[in-house]
């Protein structure tokens, strides 16, 4: 099973008893094993595995950010990779590289999370009771959205081609058995961040007052974050390929600078230098995201923030207009963006809860879900609306080949 990388905690901690046990040793040279299945059933191995699960949802999430922004239009392509402009202009048709790349991450994430709750459950003292076990469920739920947001179709473990909505289903399952492990394990950090993957995923499937009762369980203040590092494997994507002292592969797509709400906006940082800014391609203009400047800056998975717009849609739903602005405008102040005092319309509300998650969840990966299900207008519309299942899936999995 690949264990994927380390998180800085844990190598932190290694740090630490390296220094506690002085320099004895550390200089001898053993000879390399491989590590079989069998040396990971065991306790010392869970640490590296939890950490393994999460840094391979970082990767992904990271990897996804940069494709699903050029798709859904919070970014545009200013480079040279002949694949992403293909992307930015809305094609996730087979055969795409880039589309085929994210699938591959994105199952890798599942499938590891998924074998590490096998796994813990099999070895694992009292596991139904360890904080552990909910770790990796929580982030394999998380990592199910990825899939269902952006997919058309979807496997899992080479199974067969299944709809976003059933992948949902999943996700939710997996989340549910995340609350219920974490709850029993009294770790409420990691039951909140179990929470907010299932008060997403009841919103996706039109359980407006179970994902209502889910985020109104998140306080202010919460922050569920994928955190990178500064070598190849461990790097921010998004930093590498959108900033001017890394990469200018892709600068924020005119939708965003051309809009002075954005423009204003604390939540949607960006440095625009003027038409005579360029990337590696010579013709577009590059203006330069500054929500994730550097390598090792973190990501936001889910905020507070976003659990006070999915109460707030579900008001909208199933409540009042009235309490979706009291809502929206809690996380206005935040920011310190003014308080909206327009008009209570269902239509108008509708509108700014849009609106608040196109700024608050700009670069997260949600954009391009959110345009499908909006029904949203963009000045050159994508030509499909999702991303078929990955190339190497496609020609692998048994499931899909044609009779």
């Amino acid at each position: 099973m690949p264990i994927g990388r380390f998180r800085r905690f844990a190598m932190v901690a290694a740090a630490v008893a390296l220094v506690a046990g002085g320099c004895k040793g550390v200089l001898e040279v053993g000879n390399e094993q491989d590590i079989l299945d069998k040396n990971l059933d065991n306790p010392d191995a869970v640490v590296p595995i939890m950490n393994g699960v999460i840094g391979d949802y970082a990767l992904a999430y990271a990897n996804a950010i940069d494709i699903i922004g050029l798709f859904g239009q919070e970014l545009q392509h200013t480079g040279s990779f002949p694949t992403w402009r293909e992307v930015e202009r809305g094609i996730g048709t087979r055969p795409s590289g880039t589309g085929d790349q994210v699938y591959q991450n994105v199952s890798r994430a599942i499938w590891v999370a998924d074998t590490a709750a096998v796994r813990f459950r099999k070895f694992l003292p009292d596991a139904e009771k360890r904080f552990e076990l909910a770790t990796v469920l929580t982030w394999g739920g998380f990592a199910h959205f990825m899939l269902a947001d952006n997919f058309c179709e979807m496997t899992f473990h080479g199974g067969p081609a299944v709809t976003p909505k059933q992948g949902y289903e999943r996700a939710r399952a997996v989340l549910d058995d995340a609350v219920k492990v974490a709850t029993a394990a009294a770790r409420v950090d990691v039951l909140r961040g179990a929470l907010a993957g299932r008060a997403r995923v009841r919103l996706m499937l039109g359980d407006y007052a179970g994902a209502r009762d889910d985020a109104r369980q998140i306080p202010q203040g919460f922050r569920l974050m994928a955190l990178y590092g500064n070598n190849a494997r461990e790097n921010n994507a998004v930093a590498t390929l959108t900033t001017t002292l890394i990469r200018r592969e892709a600068g924020v797509h005119p939708r965003f600078y051309n809009d002075v709400r954005f423009k204003s906006d604390p939540r949607t940082p960006f440095r625009d230098k003027g038409d005579t800014a360029k990337g590696p391609d010579p013709t577009r203009k590059f203006v330069e995201q500054l929500k994730y400047p550097l390598r090792d800056t973190p990501i936001p998975v889910f905020t507070w923030q976003e659990a006070r717009l999915i109460e707030a849609e579900a008001e909208l739903q199933i409540g009042t207009a009235a309490a979706a602005v009291t809502l929206v405008n809690q996380i206005r102040a935040a920011s310190n963006t003014p308080a909206y005092t327009g008009p209570t319309t269902a239509a108008d509300v509708r509108a700014l809860l849009i609106y608040e998650r196109q700024a608050e969840l700009w670069l997260q990966a949600q954009g391009l879900n959110d345009w499908r299900r909006f029904n949203l207008q963009f000045a050159t519309q994508p030509l499909d609306k999702c991303f078929q299942i990955g190339q190497l899936e496609f020609d692998t999995n048994p499931n899909l080949r044609k009779s």
